[in-house]
């Protein structure tokens, strides 16, 4: 996997996550989701912070720790992408200034 993170015009922080999932069961599409501090239960809950959460079969959940601050769910601001070539799944989320 990887992470790309940019302060765009205006301040806002943009992150971009690619992660691989190469021996992905056939016609599946990987799916992702957020989780609060609260639903987890390997750390002492933080609300500063959420999780994004990426599943494929047959691999495990992969999370990442993030802000909790508010997300531009604009058009071209929040999007995801699977490339079943490639079998990179890209989620691309940009916090409000």
């Amino acid at each position: 996997f990887w992470v790309a993170r940019q302060r765009v015009e205006g301040g806002a922080l943009r992150v971009v996550f690619a992660v691989e999932f190469p021996e992905i069961a056939e016609g599946l599409q990987p799916r992702h989701r957020f989780m609060s501090a609260y639903e987890q239960r390997k750390e002492v809950p933080d609300r500063n912070f959420q999780y994004l959460l990426f599943a494929a079969e047959p691999y495990e959940t992969v999370a990442f720790k993030i802000p909790n601050r508010p997300i531009d769910k604009t058009e071209g601001l929040f999007w995801t992408e699977w490339d079943p070539v490639k079998m990179v799944f890209t989620l691309q989320l940009q916090y409000e200034p």
